[in-house]
């Protein structure tokens, strides 16, 4: 009876530290088990806390879900974290960029920095045009690429209108002054680069 007792003993103790083994594959922290996180299976970094498994689940930081683009806002005094999920809020952003002229948002990758670039057809001529095109710069935000370009088309001629989405997104929440914007435009092509008229790089925030 004793050996019997002994050797399940010994069996529990054993499935007991394969359990700890496989668990603490890629370390530990706080005494949970790390979990290893991998978006379309390249690993990805997080910032402070990483994932654990807790208690049987796996416990992700905020962080993580940002670099799988899905967006977020934490409200401090309610405790709550409002999540915007990537790909079904993209159909719906580019259902607006369309309404607005463009032709749609490509996502690429422009000189290693993910940019998201619509085609804009000239309608009305720039000064006209720029209210609507000022809206699809809106609309671009909340995808989160590095850079935001329109390619504004006139008479088959292309004109680049790019800004960094960090830098127009401080002028929303009103962080930064129009004219501090007005600096931060990249602008290319016939249409900005006509020394006589400036006035539609003015119009230009």
């Amino acid at each position: 009876m004793k050996k019997k007792i002994i050797l399940l003993t010994l069996i529990g103790l054993l499935a007991v530290g394969g359990v700890v083994s496989a668990a603490s594959l890629w370390g530990t922290y706080k005494g949970y088990a790390k979990v290893r996180l991998t978006l379309g299976g390249q690993a990805i970094a997080t910032q402070g806390t990483p994932a654990i498994n807790f208690q049987g689940s796996t416990m992700l930081p905020l962080s993580a879900l940002k670099s799988a683009g899905v967006t977020y806002t934490y409200d401090a005094k309610k405790q709550t974290v409002d999540l915007k999920p990537a790909g079904a809020n993209l159909v719906k952003l580019t259902e607006d960029v369309i309404s607005l002229g463009g032709d749609g948002i490509s996502l690429t990758d422009i000189e290693g920095d993910v940019t998201a670039v619509v085609y804009y057809p000239a309608l009305y001529g720039f000064d006209d045009d720029w209210t609507d095109v000022d809206q699809i710069f809106k609309k671009l935000v909340p995808v989160g690429a590095v850079y935001m370009r329109v390619v504004y088309t006139d008479d088959d001629e292309e004109n680049t209108i790019e800004i960094k989405t960090s830098d127009y997104d401080k002028f929303l929440k009103g962080t930064i002054t129009d004219d501090q914007l007005q600096q931060l435009w990249i602008t290319s092509g016939p249409l900005f680069d006509n020394p006589v008229d400036s006035s539609d790089t003015e119009n230009l925030g």
